[in-house]
């Protein structure tokens, strides 16, 4: 899988009156009204809005500091009309805080609303923004962008998000998005409290890496759901899905230091996955009618498979890891274990790794 990784960059550290001394252009708590372009160094004070009817486009190499105006509050860019920031590999373009030393939350960020037009940002990276990209009722693609250092990097209500090759990571949380279509393709999330947290949406995951998030890799509630590709490995939780329905295959589980997924009342097909080294169960089910099949389990501490709901669970056709009945019953969880909970049917088994594993 090639997953393009967002040029790194290296700025010099500066105090906010050399960043000042340095911009080629300040705008303090205006709205752009007519199509705009900034390129060079640009510093954003307090506020600035992009009419419905204006474009504001960043050039490559641009770099844009943001900080408070004299009303002390985070300075935002927020986007009602439409924005165009498309840099290079050789000059990308950076947002980032005007401090000498910038955290989580040092500026608000960029905030959509109501916008449906083309939105790009491609070859970018945002940086210590409270949350960088907020998404309202709008439309938003993001490629080959680098998101860090945030509180939350990636928010979406009621919005069309798009996530191409691009990485989020180091924040409190990576991406969380309520009531949005979302699809996400060969990118990484990782090293943030929570990954990703999804309700009432509809998700795409290809070829997504969720790896060492501290909490959780996904926690979704009533959401539909396609995850092919992907890795989830060494995060406390790999995925806890509540609820909705949909499938997850040809996607590996790997090392996580608790449950790698966790299904509650969910209809999920999982097929052609490799649950390997899980600290705790490989799967823990809670009802819910979910499909397993032509799976891997292989050395997870846990049970392969722990049922601990009323549901019957339909395991068939799965390997593992031996072909010896009392050493695969000892790894699943059921009525024979408690009769409070549903039976796992597992015979017939496979003999051997199922083909076509990720």
């Amino acid at each position: 899988m090639k997953i393009i990784i967002a040029v790194c960059f290296y700025f010099c550290m500066a105090t906010l009156s050399q960043a000042a001394e340095q911009v080629t252009s300040v705008y303090e708590n205006i709205v752009l009204n007519e199509d705009t372009t900034w390129r060079g160094s640009v510093l954003v004070k307090g506020s600035v809005v992009v009419a419905p009817q204006a474009t504001l486009r960043i050039d490559p190499g641009t770099v844009v500091r943001f900080t408070s105006s004299a009303s002390n509050q985070l300075s935002n860019l927020i986007i009602h009309g439409r924005i165009h920031a498309v840099g290079t590999a050789e000059r990308p373009i950076l947002l980032t805080a005007d401090r000498s030393r910038p955290a989580r939350s040092s500026w608000g960020g960029i905030i959509f609303l109501s916008t449906e037009k083309r939105n790009l940002f491609e070859r970018c990276r945002i940086e210590y923004a409270e949350t960088a990209i907020d998404v309202r009722f709008s439309t938003v693609t993001l490629k080959a962008v680098s998101i860090e250092q945030a509180q939350t990097a990636l928010m979406s209500h009621d919005g069309f998000v798009q996530l191409a090759s691009s990485t989020i990571s180091d924040s409190e949380t990576g991406i969380e998005i309520y009531n949005t279509e979302f699809d996400g393709k060969e990118s990484v999330i990782s090293n943030c409290q929570r990954g990703c947290i999804m309700n009432k949406s509809s998700v795409v995951f290809s070829s997504i890496k969720v790896m060492n998030n501290k909490r959780s890799g996904i926690e979704a509630e009533d959401c539909r759901i396609k995850i092919s590709g992907g890795e989830f490995s060494g995060n406390l939780l790999g995925a806890r899905i509540k609820g909705g329905e949909g499938q997850v295959n040809m996607s590996r589980f790997l090392k996580n230091k608790e449950t790698a997924m966790h299904l509650l009342g969910s209809r999920i097909k999982i097929q052609r996955c490799f649950f390997s080294e899980n600290i705790m169960e490989a799967l823990r089910l809670e009802d819910g009618m979910s499909l397993i099949s032509n799976n891997a389990f292989t050395s997870n501490d846990g049970f392969n498979i722990y049922n601990a709901g009323r549901d019957v669970i339909s395991a068939r056709q799965n390997w593992w890891g031996t072909s010896d009945q009392s050493t695969i019953a000892k790894k699943i969880h059921d009525a024979a274990d408690d009769s409070s909970n549903g039976v796992v049917h597992i015979f017939p088994w496979l003999n051997e790794k199922p083909p076509l594993m990720p």
